[in-house]
């Protein structure tokens, strides 16, 4: 089942980036040499539109494999405490999208302490600097299908709660909120 999310996690990638136009590219763990059992991964994800504004989406913490990136580049990912200090920092290359843009999507592994120590992560490149802090990651939703593992919806505003046709059926999904925080 948790296998079963990952793989529509990067399905849903194809489908959500509509307001941002940016599609994130995959590899698997294997390709990336990393080991594929499963754990709980911090899904980083985003892109750089052709205008080249840079978009960092919201993180989300799920069982999951992790998957790096294959080599260093001109970008890097970095998860941030309220003080400023890096709690963990990634390079990479994004890859090209037919339609000009770039995009990227990794599962790093997540430490149980960024729960409470992660404020905010940070997409640096030659374009400049993007953010998303507690605030707009705690308006971001993944749904997944109780039954299936199946992502059911990524929402990016949701800060009013489920669309009425997933709260209809709200006690068979499980809601993720982005950039994982304290419970309560």
């Amino acid at each position: 089942m948790r296998s079963m999310l990952r793989c529509a996690v990067v399905a849903m990638l194809a489908v959500v980036p509509a307001a941002g136009e940016i599609l994130a590219q995959e590899r698997s763990p294997e390709a990336s040499g990393e080991p594929s059992q499963e754990s709980t991964v911090l899904m980083l994800w985003g892109g750089i539109r052709v205008d080249g504004e840079l978009v960092l989406e919201p993180a989300f913490a799920y069982e999951g494999r992790v998957s790096r990136p294959g080599a260093s580049g001109d970008y890097r990912v970095r998860g941030l405490d309220d003080e400023g200090e890096t709690l963990f920092s990634i390079r990479f290359t994004p890859g090209e999208i037919s339609d000009g843009s770039k995009g990227f999507s990794y599962s790093i592994p997540f430490d149980a302490a960024w729960t409470e120590a992660l404020d905010r992560l940070e997409l640096s490149g030659p374009e400049g600097v993007a953010t998303v802090d507690r605030e707009a990651g705690a308006r971001a939703m993944m749904v997944i299908d109780r039954a299936t593992g199946q992502v059911r919806s990524l929402l990016r505003n949701a800060a009013a709660g489920l669309p009425a046709a997933l709260a209809a059926d709200s006690s068979g999904v499980r809601i993720l909120r982005g950039l994982p925080r304290p419970p309560g």
